[in-house]
């Protein structure tokens, strides 16, 4: 999908979906929430023993449904960062994420940074400001739900297929 923006040149990609094009609608021209700035503390939020997340592109159909409507909430608050687009930061970062059975975010944290501070802060901050989510229905699961998800952000214009 592609949108008609007036400013920097910049693509974003967020599990198997694109976004590319110039930057400005999708750009966040505030600095991300205070949530974000406990981004990096990860010691104290990790995926009970056990249980692997459950990466949001998988392609296991018991998920899909939910995962869709999850991804939906999450492209909709999603933006590439002005400052990062204009300098041709790009980078690719993992969240991992909790989401309670009523649809809350339980936890929320980078799991693997792009090396990019900005670009960690704004993925995080677009899973945070998602929430909540739908209800998670028990065919998707009977318990809290650890999901993860890949962000990429290009600088160019056209995301990698």
């Amino acid at each position: 999908m592609f949108h008609r923006h007036v400013g920097a040149v910049g693509a974003l990609a967020l599990a198997g979906l694109s976004l590319a094009g110039r930057l400005d609608a999708q750009v966040n021209r505030q600095a991300p929430s205070e949530a974000a700035s406990i981004w990096r503390n990860a010691g104290n939020v990790s995926t009970p023993p056990g249980e692997a997340p459950v990466p949001l592109e998988t392609n296991d159909p018991r998920f899909q449904a939910y995962f869709s409507k999850v991804r939906a909430k999450i492209k909709a608050t999603w933006t590439y960062p002005r400052a990062a687009g204009e300098r041709g930061i790009q980078g690719e970062v993992v969240i991992e994420f909790r989401i309670a059975k009523d649809g809350r975010l339980e936890s929320a944290y980078v799991q693997r940074s792009s090396g990019a501070a900005v670009l960690d802060e704004y993925s995080l901050t677009a899973v945070q400001t998602a929430a909540p989510f739908p209800p998670l229905p028990d065919d998707v699961s009977k318990e809290p739900l650890t999901v993860d998800s890949t962000f990429r952000y290009f600088a160019g214009g056209r995301a990698p297929q």
